[in-house]
């Protein structure tokens, strides 16, 4: 109830006689009276009232929620981009930055929420509760119209004749008035629960809003799915090398690695357990810039690492002989990293701040002095690992001319491509839109992971668990018992991140050794985002896992292609899917792929999970 109007009812009721206000009270009771006020508002325009504040309250939510949604997970974005009742707003790199109704919704949300109202109103007797409040705030001015004629006492059946006329006919103003402060509390108290269901922009969520607000329909908004301008899922992800050297490389710079050891200048050892990596990597210049050799160390970090990603992937893009060198600007560095252009004076996009292009040139310069010995010993000949040259053409006009380079790989880096089984790997771009210095452990346990699932592409082995030691020693977390518990606490904030961010689509600790004592003999399985699974999927897998299937059963890769499609249907993980029936996840992942056939006792559960979900 409005404080002004409590104040008015609380001074009018010390100045009234205390038996008309007892007969007052009387009267409310009365079933007949209540009855009929019922009707009477059903049929005013009391649903107009709330449908003022509720349209807008819950269209606002829905936007909240759907807006949010688009920051989630790609499931969660997929199911907005297919919602045609709404309108996307892109930038100018095309991604959707915000999004509002199709015109002629609101009419429709309109004519379906007055119905709401109505209906709402009618299942849970809110009329009802409404009339009764109407009835509590009329005997003031009620009481006010009878002490004008009446100084003196007056019989029940004299009072209620009184108050009834002064029902029926109270002025417009003030019934308007006063439905209008109840529909605006009446919304406040609906929308508690949609405001905090705004901030969860589930998808069950979202359902909900279209439900209430009608849009769940077929003939709501427009039919026509709208073509966006956005960045496919293809282009949100950067082509880069696979080879067991060039993952150690990325590692040792990332991690400044490289020390004065058996040379004069800094090295690094690219060995790796296996044997699949050998020599070593050195940062040398000629004598006369010796000195200039340690600036460069210093300088390297994450983002040096970037800039090789991103060479190696605009090289594989425009390279036509694998020889061949390759133009490259800062910018085009700077784009693939995520960065957006800055306004100019007239507040138009321009371009990126030569303090930006800056930094890319001295990460170039480290590269352009990286050797890399391919021998385990240090006496043999070192190669160039990337050669790199200013380009003098002059083709570009202003600073942004003074920011480009003609690049190609170094020999060796060839012969390693020309000669690995697995030579290409797909690598999130959102790894390198990290902060390389807050999100330096993301990013290194990203490359890892893109390394790891390319190798174990050709057996589908993408959800064996990893040892917690393992993945802390490749992003170089140093573990400590006296700070254990912290960096406990960081390892999972990286996961955390990169799923959030859906550089992984889910992880988990293997269940299995959650009871070891020493957390860093824990495992933890690592489940790669489905388009990676997908694409890598096309890769002709050199092993027959399964033998040829009888014409009347379902083959290996019919009942992985419906398990697949209804999975994603319910916009659930391997993971969870693996572990709701009782099953490993890489036997999950073999029978998607088609690569292994269920055993009968796991095809039954299969079968079951199937019939319930398609119910």
């Amino acid at each position: 109830m409005n404080r002004d109007l409590e104040r008015t009812v609380y001074d009018s009721r010390l100045s009234l006689n205390q038996e008309w206000l007892e007969r007052a009270q009387y009267v409310l009771h009365n079933p007949q009276i209540l009855k009929s006020w019922v009707r009477g508002l059903r049929n005013s325009r009391v649903p107009d009232f709330v449908l003022a504040y509720m349209k807008p309250a819950l269209l606002n939510a829905y936007v909240d929620a759907a807006n949010n949604a688009l920051n989630q997970s790609e499931g969660q974005r997929q199911f907005i981009w297919q919602r045609s009742h709404l309108l996307f707003y892109t930038d100018e790199k095309g991604k959707v930055r915000n999004l509002s109704f199709c015109p002629d919704v609101n009419k429709y949300v309109e004519d379906h929420l007055r119905n709401y109202i109505v209906d709402l109103f009618d299942r849970e007797n809110i009329w009802e509760e409404a009339t009764r409040w109407y009835f509590n705030n009329s005997v003031v001015w009620t009481l006010e119209a009878m002490a004008k004629e009446y100084r003196k006492g007056i019989n029940p059946q004299a009072w209620a004749l009184i108050y009834s006329k002064t029902l029926c006919y109270c002025d417009g103003d003030r019934f308007q008035t006063m439905f209008d402060i109840y529909a605006k509390n009446f919304v406040q108290l609906y929308m508690q629960d949609f405001t905090n269901q705004a901030k969860n922009c589930s998808m069950e969520n979202l359902l909900l809003f279209e439900k209430i607000l009608g849009l769940n329909k077929k003939e709501a908004g427009p039919q026509a799915k709208l073509q966006l301008s956005l960045a496919k899922e293809t282009a949100s992800y950067l082509t880069t090398f696979s080879m067991a050297r060039y993952q150690q490389l990325r590692k040792v710079i990332a991690t400044q690695s490289l020390v004065p050891d058996k040379s004069i200048w800094p090295s690094a050892s690219l060995q790796t357990p296996s044997g699949s990596s050998q020599g070593y990597v050195l940062l040398q210049a000629p004598e006369e810039q010796a000195s200039e050799v340690k600036d460069l160390l210093e300088g390297m970090n994450d983002e040096t690492v970037d800039v090789i990603d991103a060479l190696c992937h605009l090289w594989l893009k425009k390279g036509k002989a694998q020889a061949e060198e390759i133009s490259v600007q800062a910018d085009d560095i700077l784009e693939l990293r995520g960065l957006r252009k800055q306004k100019n004076g007239q507040g138009q996009r321009g371009g990126y701040k030569n303090e930006w292009r800056e930094r890319i040139a001295k990460h170039l310069e480290i590269l352009d002095h990286l050797w890399i010995n391919p021998s385990p010993e240090f006496s043999a000949p070192t190669e160039k690992a990337f050669i790199i040259a200013r380009d003098k053409s002059g083709s570009k006009k202003g600073n942004q001319g003074d920011y480009v380079w003609k690049v190609r790989l170094g020999d060796i880096l060839l012969r390693d491509l020309q000669e690995g089984k697995r030579q290409t790997a797909l690598l999130s771009a959102k790894v390198l839109e990290l902060d390389p210095y807050r999100q330096a452990y993301e990013k290194r346990a990203a490359r890892y992971f893109s390394w790891l699932w390319r190798s174990r592409q050709s057996r589908a082995q993408y959800l064996n668990p990893i040892r917690v030691s393992t993945l802390l020693e490749a992003v170089q977390l140093k573990y400590d018992k006296s700070r254990s518990a912290k960096i406990h606490e960081r390892f999972e904030k990286m996961l955390d991140v990169l799923r959030d961010k859906e550089i992984i689509a889910n992880w988990q600790y293997d269940k299995g050794y959650e009871r070891t004592k020493n957390w860093v003999e824990w495992k933890v399985v690592i489940e790669p985002p489905q388009i990676i699974m997908d694409q890598y999927a096309k890769i002709k897998c050199p092993y027959n896992t399964h033998k040829t299937a009888n014409k009347a059963e379902l083959t290996p890769s019919e009942v992985g292609d419906r398990l697949k499609k209804e999975r994603l249907k319910r916009r659930m993980t391997q993971l969870q899917v693996a572990e709701l029936l009782g099953i490993e996840q890489t036997t999950l992942s073999k029978i998607e792929l088609g690569r292994l056939k269920p055993d009968p006792r796991t095809l039954s559960k299969l079968q079951q999970w199937l019939n319930v979900s398609t119910l």
